[in-house]
């Protein structure tokens, strides 16, 4: 609870001061597309049909992508604030390997996860290194973890396993680099935790995404 309320007043402090400041110099509209590849950090229990205890996933590392729109505010010439909406989709994969106790095979496919994330992010960019400009970020939304069912084979007997669909609050801290290329367009860096927030529902997910994109800018930044 402490963790989750530290990043909403972070996140509130940065919303204020891009709505609310009127000193600022510059506004522009600003919208990206991305991805890479997410390593996720968290095991899933899944109910197997006909069996007590639940099976463990241990979901593997799988491509990641993302688009986001919002608004960047430059503060002064040092520094610049944004906010925007940031859509996200990250694939879990999982083989038969990553299922505990062992099993034999999956019958007709392992299971395919994803994490679907759609958070409201601030991000704070240090604009005096020249063309690239190292940025801070932190977001508040709500994060989707899904696992689809599917028969696995376990000593000579086929079992089903159940399908996993938890939605939670989530959210969003890292850090990155934009490149400027051109005038108002971008190539951004970076890296995060992104998922559900500590003290989360059971079988939620967290992710460490590693990606990367283009940014343009429509306005006067």
């Amino acid at each position: 609870m402490h963790v989750r309320l530290s990043a909403a007043v972070s996140l509130l402090v940065l919303l204020i001061v891009l709505l609310g400041g009127g000193r600022a110099e510059a506004q522009a509209v600003r919208v990206e597309a991305g991805g890479g590849w997410a390593i996720p950090s968290t095991e899933v229990d899944v109910s197997v049909e006909g069996r007590d205890r639940p099976a463990e996933i241990n979901p593997g590392s799988g491509p990641s992508g993302y688009v986001a729109v919002g608004l960047m505010r430059r503060l002064t010439d040092n520094l610049s604030l944004g906010v925007r909406v940031r859509a996200q989709q990250s694939q879990l994969r999982v083989g038969s390997d990553d299922v505990s106790p062992s099993i034999d095979r999956c019958v007709n496919s392992c299971p395919e996860g994803r994490l679907r994330a759609l958070s409201l992010e601030g991000q704070l960019h240090l604009t005096s290194v020249g063309r690239i400009a190292p940025y801070f970020l932190v977001g508040l939304g709500v994060a989707r973890t899904t696992i689809d069912g599917t028969r696995i084979d376990a000593g000579g007997t086929a079992f089903q396993l159940s399908e996993t669909d938890v939605t939670d609050a989530g959210g969003n801290v890292g850090f990155g680099a934009a490149l400027r290329l051109v005038r108002g367009l971008s190539l951004t860096a970076e890296t995060r935790v992104t998922g559900s927030l500590p003290g989360a529902k059971d079988n939620a997910v967290t992710t460490f995404p590693f990606t990367l994109g283009l940014a343009y800018h429509f306005g006067g930044m």
